[in-house]
């Protein structure tokens, strides 16, 4: 199976590191940061997935590393390095064989006190077509949840806006409305002719009888 490889610098979050560290770094080094200790017992703690991983670090002219490694709890295994007169830069300190494709463990420590451990990066080999983000299941479980964390926030945005119009509509269809003045029959004194006038065409006419002059008295001559 062909495999590719993926750095780990020694400033990555991905790496958990015991009391006893602090950062360090120069130009010949993987993004120019190390991370430095000679404290016995001081110890990292890598988590990968992969097939293989190597650890990478500076030797120093004075004193030089004694470290272990132990990967998924097996034996440890002892790193020492070899003097030489400059300082030699991007040197394994630990090379795994080769893994099966999951997740696993390194623990590296340093062995004796004032020797002078400088890691520097981690290469994990992962196989070919495996998107790096696989590669680091802790990563991936947080994007899942962060991703399904805002989808439930929006559908829930969603639907409360679909109740709050609906109870905004049943609110307006059955709202009261008042009888405006406009609306009442005027009771102004200006109507009451109309009705006198209406009255008085509906009145029976007077009898002929009634429009005669009236009879002149007999007169009497003695």
């Amino acid at each position: 199976m062909s495999t590719r490889t993926l750095i780990v610098d020694d400033a990555d979050t991905q790496i958990q590191y015991s009391p006893g560290w602090r950062p360090t770094g120069s130009p010949n080094e993987y993004k120019r940061t190390t991370s430095f200790t000679s404290t016995q017992g001081a110890s990292f703690t890598l988590n990968f997935t992969g097939t293989s991983v190597t650890v990478y670090g500076t030797l120093d002219v004075t004193t030089f590393p004694n470290t272990t490694y132990v990967l998924d709890g097996g034996n440890p295994f002892p790193f020492f390095g070899k003097p030489k007169s400059a300082i030699q830069y991007q040197q394994v300190f630990y090379a795994s064989p080769p893994l099966p494709y999951r997740g696993h463990t390194l623990v590296g420590s340093c062995a004796d006190e004032g020797g002078r451990v400088i890691l520097d990066y981690f290469v994990v080999e992962i196989p070919q077509g495996v998107p790096p983000s696989q590669s680091s299941p802790c990563i991936l479980g947080g994007l899942l949840l962060v991703m399904t964390t805002l989808a439930f926030y929006l559908w829930h945005q969603q639907t409360r806006g679909i109740r709050t119009k609906l109870t905004r509509a049943t609110e307006s269809n059955t709202q009261i409305h008042p009888f405006e003045a406009s609306d009442m029959p005027s009771s102004s004194s200006n109507t009451l002719p109309n009705v006198s006038v209406s009255v008085e065409s509906h009145k029976s006419p007077l009898p002929q009888w009634h429009r005669l002059p009236p009879s002149q008295p007999p007169s009497y001559t003695t």
